[in-house]
């Protein structure tokens, strides 16, 4: 696992041992830093179930302003990898449960142009954290909201966000939600 592009590129992230926690591949993240590549400078970013931080800092490689990484199990990892990558100063770790870390940043009126989550695949959990992003208005007026899950997993519509693109892999799938203009 490695950073594929930017400022950081090649740097060897630490992989998860024993833990629970499944990689977004580097195939994938091309694909997925592909579609975000207009959008990722001075952007600020949230990563959501964050795991190793390699999406986060895959962002701050390609220049994002700043990153909030958030896991509950993870974050002494996450802390590693960022410091590795030399982007401790750009990154923020909280090291809490979604929700929680949702009323934080919202009581901080952070707001963030780009929030990815991967979310442990067919727990239900996407759902819910895309409406509380929605509800705690933590994405930007013009953000993207990329949701990783299972192929066999669908997310249902959300009130007040469009699906404005959908990548399809093996085992996985993309979703690019925008808020609805209406």
């Amino acid at each position: 696992m490695r950073v594929i592009a930017g400022t950081a590129k090649g740097r060897r992230l630490i992989a998860p041992g024993a833990m629970d926690i499944r990689p977004t591949t580097d195939r994938m993240k091309e694909n997925l830093f592909n579609v975000l590549a207009a959008r990722i400078p001075e952007a600020r970013f949230l990563d959501v179930f964050s795991g190793t931080g390699a999406i986060g800092i895959e962002a701050l490689s390609r220049g994002a302003e700043s990153a909030v990484l958030v896991d509950a199990a993870s974050a002494a990892l996450i802390y590693k990898n960022l410091a590795i990558t030399g982007f401790m100063d750009r990154a923020t770790v909280i090291n809490n449960d979604f929700t929680v870390a949702f009323q934080k940043l919202n009581k901080e009126h952070m707001e963030f142009d780009i929030v990815f989550m991967d979310p442990p695949y067919n727990k239900g959990y996407a759902p819910r954290a895309v409406k509380l992003i929605y509800e705690t208005q933590l994405l930007s007026p013009q953000g993207l909201l990329v949701v990783e899950l299972s192929s066999d997993e669908v997310l249902p519509p959300i009130n007040n966000l469009y699906l404005y693109k959908t990548k399809r892999y093996n085992t996985s799938v993309f979703y690019f939600l925008e808020r609805s203009s209406q």
